[in-house]
């Protein structure tokens, strides 16, 4: 065999000692591509859960808004047609009605006659986030924890407050909605994370400060996985994602040696692919995927943004329920509901002009910010233009059909200063029209 000559050894010990390097660093760059990717793609998911957990915890505000109108007492009646319609999601368990706490209505009452007359306030396990809702004035989430009905669940209490006759307004009780975990958690579509290649884990941290797992697909595998933190009223959630074959793939290793002295002409590449796949996670996170408009959390963003600024501008929050969708959906199918909802979002966008911010908030709920000079006309004007935009009927595989919503609206900053003041006031206008006008409307009837 003939010798290496030594002028050669150091030219091949450089050319193993880079590629050796290249494959390093190819290792550790995949390792931290799929970080960034699994970052993005725990930040799209933890944004569906964050807007699922809202529109549920949403249900409390509406049975809030009818107690209140009926002065702290409902009929169990009207409680009932209420909470069955509230109670149509996934994993809900139940809805319950607690004047001073106590519970007194709950729907189904089967399954629940354990807690009935119950109070939370005497249940030292209830009793601390019971009083946190009090004296928050907000949504207290508890949980998740074991039911007094059996399996595991979480328990979201609306402090209710009634304005007495001297102004001062009494604590009255509780509006509460009380979750199968992880039933609740099925719109969210965890479990499609296996088809794109991640085991997970969506945990807590439980009531005895021992960290307890709410949904998981298996065992996580080896290497410390990416943790997106998701907000819930009083809790921290976070989602854990890991790539389910680890963070490097050793099946490359033989082939980027062999394409070690190549690969870095693609790298410009590459960059450019890792950058717009970023851009694209970016946008889905703010997006509605049907619709093409913002989704409940970029909405958000967008009215706080408006309400601190340094000059905040007026705007006009509208919100919108289609009328009937449901039953157009269940007559015609998923698929002509979805064309539906699409008809509908570019007749809002022709009717508010392209400056108006839109999204898509829940099913068939819709809501937009449109700044205006705060003329008196404004309010009348919009709504004028939302009804001249569905006075055509919208074509379902050849026949025409009705399309028309109810709307709701608030004013900044006279009737609300945040989000959540202003989805209030424009949610309980938006009822108050579907309650009156809301039948002679319905979807897919002759009315334009």
């Amino acid at each position: 065999m003939p010798k290496v000559r030594p002028l050669h050894f150091p030219v091949f010990l450089t050319g193993v000692l880079l590629t050796i390097a290249f494959v390093a660093y190819a290792a550790w760059s995949s390792a931290d591509h799929r970080r960034t990717d699994a970052l993005h793609t725990a930040e799209v998911y933890s944004a569906r859960l964050e807007t699922l957990m809202g529109g549920l915890f949403h249900k409390t505000d509406v049975l809030e808004s009818v107690i209140i109108a009926g002065h702290g007492h409902i009929p169990e009646t009207v409680f009932e047609d209420l909470a069955r319609s509230l109670a149509d999601g996934a994993g809900i368990r139940a809805v319950q009605y607690l004047p001073d706490g106590v519970v007194t209505y709950c729907y189904p009452r089967e399954g629940n006659e354990a807690v009935m007359g119950t109070s939370v306030f005497t249940n030292p396990k209830r009793r601390a986030d019971a009083l946190l809702a009090v004296n928050s004035r907000s949504i207290v989430l508890s949980g998740p924890y074991s039911l007094f009905q059996g399996g595991l669940g979480l328990v979201a209490r609306n402090p209710i407050f009634l304005t007495e006759a001297d102004g001062r307004e009494k604590f009255w009780g509780f509006a509460a909605l009380i979750l199968d975990l992880p039933e609740a958690l099925k719109p969210v579509f965890l479990d499609a994370l296996r088809q794109e290649g991640y085991a997970y884990r969506l945990h807590c941290r439980g009531e005895h400060g021992d960290d307890l797992t709410i949904a998981q697909s298996g065992v996580m595998p080896s290497g410390r996985p990416v943790d997106y933190g998701i907000q819930v009223p009083n809790h921290a959630w976070t989602l854990s994602l890991a790539p389910e074959g680890g963070w490097v793939d050793t099946r490359e290793l033989p082939l980027q040696l062999g394409l070690g002295f190549v690969i870095s002409g693609l790298c410009a590449v590459v960059a450019h692919q890792r950058r717009e796949k970023e851009r694209l996670l970016r946008q889905a996170a703010e997006t509605d995927d049907l619709t093409g408009l913002y989704n409940r959390r970029k909405l958000n963003r967008v009215v706080d943004a408006l309400c601190r600024a340094p000059q905040p501008a007026h705007f006009v929050f509208l919100y919108m329920d289609l009328n009937a969708f449901k039953a157009c959906n269940d007559t015609l199918g998923h698929f002509w509901g979805d064309t539906v909802l699409k008809e509908f979002a570019r007749r809002l966008r022709s009717a508010l002009g392209p400056q108006a911010a839109l999204a898509r908030v829940g099913g068939d709920e819709f809501a937009a910010v449109v700044v205006t000079g705060g003329g008196r006309d404004a309010v009348p004007e919009l709504l004028r233009r939302i009804r001249e935009s569905l006075r055509e009927p919208v074509l379902l595989d050849g026949m025409p059909a009705g399309i028309s919503s109810s709307t709701g609206w608030a004013e900044f900053p006279a009737e609300g200063k945040n989000y959540d003041a202003l989805m209030k006031t424009a949610d309980a206008r938006m009822y108050e029209d579907k309650r009156r006008h809301g039948a002679e409307r319905a979807c897919g009837s002759a009315q334009a």
